[in-house]
């Protein structure tokens, strides 16, 4: 009996202790769980809304950023020459990714590419501008090339620019070499006898016949000039449909110098292209080269073994060269009194006369330099006195070259 009321009393306090109230909840318990909590129905895998995903691109492209252009080469067909074009190629961002242009370029000063931004995003279409101011004549080829920060080989970018480049000037031939048939021997340096008189002439043909020849100059004051227009039956046979057509006339009275003869001849044009066009102004130019010689001419002993009278360099800071020149006789032997070197730019220059290896009569002349410490032009000259009749008897043998820096080679 006495067990009973025991059970009895402790199932009583038992009651009361769940009717006292909330129990206190631990610490961890009051955290949001970072379980997911919806379930796909599917598969039965849990998935949750904050899971972290990259959203796909909005044009559903996928991949590295990629520039595809329609048109990959900007063909500016014919123009003439100094006559500014521009041409629109279109494109877009093939690829998902946004990508920035690092680098947009021409090949040449004459081209110049333009985009109206950098950044382009996926999907996105535009534009590049090319302007293209030739200055040179005939088939051109330049490119642009495109580099962006895409991974290889998606990063670069080559567009192709061609053009058919028309004069508004141009010459036959292009360089006047007296007492040279050009029609026969290609040569662009013609002879000229020390003493003698020479005369020949440039056929000229402007881009329109409005476009006249105004005036002309030569650089060297030997040469005399004169001019005119050829038309109708004058007209060269090889004069092309709608260009102007004339005849300049180049003179040498007497040639008295003895080494290289030079001469720009620089015809200037006014006129429009086309009858009322836009008034041009242009200046031409078309050379004049030869070799004056009398008793005595010289040649190249270090490379070509051809006719120069100019010692030739090419060397970088501090490098030393030697260049040799053979001075051959014409005519009968001669003897050299003496040859000095005039080249401040290279103190300690020297020059030894030794005998000819050729069997005609002649001497050689070795020039040694030591070098220059700076890059840029350098100028000198070799001074030879010779027991020839004058002006042979006091020959001067320029020293023409360059030091540049290994940097600046190949550029």
């Amino acid at each position: 009996m006495f067990r009973l009321m025991f059970c009895v009393l402790i199932a009583l306090l038992l009651s009361a202790c769940d009717q006292a109230g909330p129990q206190e909840t631990s610490p961890s318990s009051a955290v949001p769980s970072l379980e997911p909590t919806d379930t796909n129905a599917k598969n039965g895998t849990k998935t949750t809304e904050s899971a972290a995903e990259i959203p796909a691109s909005p044009s559903g492209l996928t991949g590295p950023g990629q520039l595809i252009f329609e048109e990959t080469t900007a063909d500016f067909g014919r123009l003439t020459e100094n006559e500014e074009r521009t041409r629109r190629l279109s494109f877009r961002n093939a690829g998902g990714t946004t990508l920035r242009i690092v680098d947009l370029k021409g090949t040449c000063g004459c081209t110049i590419p333009q985009m109206p931004k950098r950044v382009w995003a996926p999907g996105e279409e535009g534009e590049l501008t090319v302007t293209f101011d030739p200055s040179g004549e005939g088939e051109q080829l330049k490119y642009v090339n495109i580099v962006t920060d895409q991974p290889e080989p998606h990063n670069f970018l080559r567009l192709t620019v061609k053009a058919n480049v028309v004069g508004l000037v141009r010459a036959v031939p292009k360089i006047l070499a007296p007492n040279i048939d050009q029609t026969i021997q290609r040569s662009s340096i013609g002879f000229i006898k020390l003493g003698d008189s020479w005369s020949g002439t440039f056929k000229v043909f402007t881009a329109a016949p409005t476009l006249k020849i105004v005036d002309v100059t030569a650089s060297n004051p030997v040469v005399q000039l004169d001019w005119r227009e050829l038309t109708g039956d004058e007209r060269p046979r090889d004069a092309e449909a709608g260009e102007g057509c004339w005849e300049i006339r180049c003179a040498v009275p007497t040639a008295d110098r003895w080494g290289s003869f030079f001469s720009w001849v620089r015809p200037r044009l006014e006129g429009p292209t086309e009858p009322g066009g836009e008034v041009l102004t242009h200046t031409g130019g078309f050379r004049i080269q030869a070799k004056v010689w009398g008793a005595v001419e010289a040649v190249d002993w270090t490379i070509t073994k051809r006719p120069e009278d100019t010692f030739r360099f090419g060397a970088q800071p501090g490098q030393g060269f030697v260049r040799e020149m053979v001075l051959r006789s014409r005519g009968g032997p001669f003897e050299l009194q003496s040859a000095t070197v005039n080249f401040p730019q290279m103190p300690g220059s020297t020059v030894m006369i030794e005998p000819s290896p050729e069997a005609t009569p002649g001497w050689l002349l070795r020039l040694n330099c030591p070098g220059g410490d700076s890059p840029g032009e350098y100028q000198g000259e070799v001074i030879v006195l010779t027991t020839l009749a004058p002006p042979e008897d006091r020959l001067v043998l320029p020293i023409v070259g360059r030091v540049r820096s290994p940097a600046d080679i190949g550029r």
